[in-house]
């Protein structure tokens, strides 16, 4: 009597972009840091200490990491052109506005920024676990888009409104405005949790990094500008230092894979040429490492091609995560195979 082999399929599914616990502690978990710090704040913990830990040893460091992979490298700096000195006479937007009397716009323009970077990076995240677990259904990248977003967005533009144009969210129609937008972002909240439910009662494996990125970024968004409504004029920067603290935690440590896969062989042609060693010591040390990093496959990034997704379960290469929106959009659209 011959016998069938059996299919278990399993409820779960975790494909990492590092491995499970380096993503769990640098990509998800130190999202707790900011909601200890959020408690801290709310507990009465002087603003200062935070915020100087915050700007000299997190933020910092955050933004010298993006310099070892642009100015530090010599093909990014071909590439940008330059684009890449825009920063020097961007950097004189804030003197002149604040000369000129126009402080309040400065901010609001400078936070808009800031929160439009951080939500990029979360989206970036989002799409990297999908293409880590081949997942290619367009409905489901749709859905997740925009739940992600309006979590992201909604609860800072409700926050400028009210502290930057208070005569303005007082307008009737602005009401309104607002009252359509919470519906549709609930409606896109429950049309996320059906669809995976749906997903999970159906046999469909769900993709767990995603879905624990998500639990952990979305709740957050909601309470650090609830908190900074409440907190009066430095609301916006105690928001800003919890919301910074995970994106610079992430960061970090994305930049440290990256950077070791594509710079740690010193002996091939093509890298040599990446590296800025002649007339750049600073560079070198802020890229110094010792070895490829390996994904949770096991497999060492090859070092011209797939520097964040590595392994058997990449078909080409994906972006560093402050690349543009279409990007990480387009590595998550490619491809063949996956949930359908």
């Amino acid at each position: 009597m011959s016998t069938l082999p059996m299919r278990v399929r399993l409820p779960f599914t975790a494909n990492w972009i590092i491995s499970g616990r380096e993503d769990l502690t640098w990509f998800i978990g130190s999202s707790l840091i900011s909601y200890a710090v959020l408690v801290l704040m709310k507990a009465g913990f002087p603003l200062t200490p935070l915020s100087l830990v915050w700007m000299v040893g997190i933020d910092g460091p955050h933004v010298l990491a993006t310099v070892t992979r642009t100015y530090c490298d010599n093909n990014e700096r071909r590439r940008l052109g330059g684009l890449i000195w825009v920063v020097i006479p961007a950097m004189m937007a804030g003197p002149v506005m604040v000369a000129g009397g126009a402080e309040p716009l400065f901010y609001v323009f400078a936070i808009s920024w800031l929160h439009y970077h951080i939500a990029k990076q979360h989206f970036g995240f989002l799409m990297l676990y999908r293409h880590k677990a081949r997942e290619r259904n367009r409905t489901d990248y749709l859905l997740e888009r925009a739940f992600l977003m309006g979590s992201l967005m909604l609860p800072f533009a409700r926050y400028i409104l009210r502290s930057s144009f208070p005569g303005l969210a007082a307008l009737p129609i602005v009401h309104s405005i607002e009252a359509a937008l919470l519906a549709a972002y609930a409606a896109t909240a429950i049309a996320f949790g059906a669809r995976q439910w749906n997903l999970w009662n159906g046999g469909t494996a769900l993709n767990v990094p995603k879905l624990m990125l998500m639990t952990a970024v979305v709740p957050l968004q909601w309470l650090a500008f609830g908190y900074a409504a409440a907190a009066g004029p430095d609301g916006v920067i105690r928001a800003g230092i919890v919301l910074g603290l995970f994106h610079s935690f992430q960061y970090h440590r994305l930049m440290w894979f990256h950077n070791r896969n594509r710079y740690s062989r010193p002996t091939a042609g093509k890298q040599r040429r990446n590296r800025s060693d002649s007339g750049a010591p600073f560079c070198v040390l802020l890229r110094r490492s010792r070895a490829p990093e390996s994904d949770s496959s096991g497999l060492a990034v090859p070092l011209d091609t797939q520097f964040l997704c590595p392994g058997r379960s990449v078909g080409h290469p994906v972006h560093p995560l402050h690349s543009r929106f279409k990007d990480l959009e387009g590595a998550g659209q490619q491809g063949t195979g996956g949930r359908s």
